[in-house]
C-alpha cells in the first residue's frame, strides 16, 4: 500500500493532527479539566484520561511525520546525488532531514511529558516541535527554490510561493505566542486561580487568548505545510524495504535490508 498511496501521507497528516487536538480538547472540556475557548494545546492533554489519549495520538502523528520527512529527504537525494555541483544542496537536504526528525521527536516529547509533571522536558519538546519545526519548513522552502530549475514534477511556482506564505504566517504567530505567553502569565490569572481555568474574568486574559490562538494557528500552519508535499509525492512511487540474503565469504547467510527505493519517470533505486 505504501508503494501506491504514500502521497496521501501529507494530507493525512494535515487532517490527523488537528483532529487529534479537537478530540483531546473535547475530552478536556467534557471532563471540565479546561475552560471552553482556546486553552493551550498542551492544556487539553495534561490530566488523565485526556493526557493518555493526547500522548498516544501525538506519538502516532510523530511516526507519520517521520515517514513524510524521510520520503522528502530521499526524494531530493534521488534526483541530485549523482548530479555534479550539487553537494551544497545535498548537505542542506541532510541538515533538513536531521532537523525534521528532531521536530517530530519534539512532538512525541510534548505528548509524553505533560507540562504539569515535567515542565522542563515538555517545554523542550514544544521548542523542538514549533521552533525547530519552523526551521525545517524554511529549509524545505529554500530547497524548493534551489531545485526550481530542474524537472522535479509538482514543484510549481504556486507551491513555492505558498510555502513562503506559510513560513511568514508561521513566523508571525510563533513570535506572538512566544512573546505574549510569558507576558500573560505575569498579569494573571491571579492568586489561587488554576491556570487551566483562566477565563475572561481574570487579569491577563486578552494576552493569554492571543497567545493560545497563535499556538493553535502555528500547529495548523505546520501541518498545512506538510500537505504541500502532496503535489510532489504523487509523481513517484515508494517501494517497501526488501529482505536480502548474501554470502559474506564465511559460508553463512547474513540477514540484511536495503533502503526504501524510488521509481519515477526515470526508473531507478538507491
Amino acid at each position: 500500500m505504501l508503494e501506491t498511496h504514500h502521497h496521501w501521507l501529507p494530507v493525512i497528516m494535515a487532517i490527523y493532527l488537528p483532529l487529534s487536538f479537537i478530540i483531546t480538547y473535547s475530552m478536556a472540556v467534557a471532563y471540565k479539566h479546561v475552560e471552553p475557548g482556546f486553552p493551550y494545546i498542551s492544556d487539553t492533554g495534561t490530566i488523565p484520561p485526556d493526557s493518555c489519549v493526547f500522548g498516544q495520538l501525538l506519538n502516532i502523528g510523530a511516526v507519520i511525520g517521520g515517514f513524510i520527512i524521510y520520503i522528502r529527504y530521499s526524494h531530493i537525494l534521488y534526483h541530485f546525488r549523482s548530479v555534479p555541483g550539487r553537494m551544497g544542496l545535498l548537505r542542506l537536504n541532510t541538515a533538513a532531514y536531521i532537523i525534521g526528525l528532531l521536530t517530530v521527536l519534539g512532538v512525541s516529547i510534548v505528548g509524553n511529558f505533560q507540562e504539569t509533571n515535567v515542565i522542563g522536558v515538555h517545554l523542550l519538546g514544544a521548542f523542538m516541535g514549533f521552533v525547530v519545526g519552523f526551521v525545517y519548513f524554511v529549509l524545505q522552502t529554500v530547497i524548493s527554490y534551489k531545485v526550481r530549475d530542474t524537472d522535479i514534477p509538482g514543484n510549481t511556482p504556486n507551491i513555492r510561493k505558498f510555502r513562503v506564505l506559510l513560513n511568514v504566517i508561521d513566523f508571525i504567530f510563533l513570535v506572538l505566542a512566544a512573546t505574549l505567553s510569558p507576558i500573560s502569565k505575569t498579569l494573571g490569572p491571579g492568586p489561587g486561580v488554576n491556570r487551566l481555568k483562566w477565563t475572561a474574568h481574570h487579569p491577563g486574559y486578552p494576552e493569554h487568548l492571543v497567545a493560545t490562538i497563535s499556538e493553535w494557528l502555528v500547529a495548523f500552519t505546520s501541518v498545512t505545510y506538510f500537505a504541500t508535499f502532496y503535489t510532489e509525492f504523487k509523481h513517484f512511487r515508494v517501494k517497501a524495504p526488501e529482505i536480502v540474503y548474501y554470502d559474506d565469504g564465511t559460508n553463512r547467510r547474513v540477514f540484511g535490508m536495503n533502503g526504501i527505493g524510488f521509481s519515477t519517470s526515470r526508473r531507478g533505486r538507491f
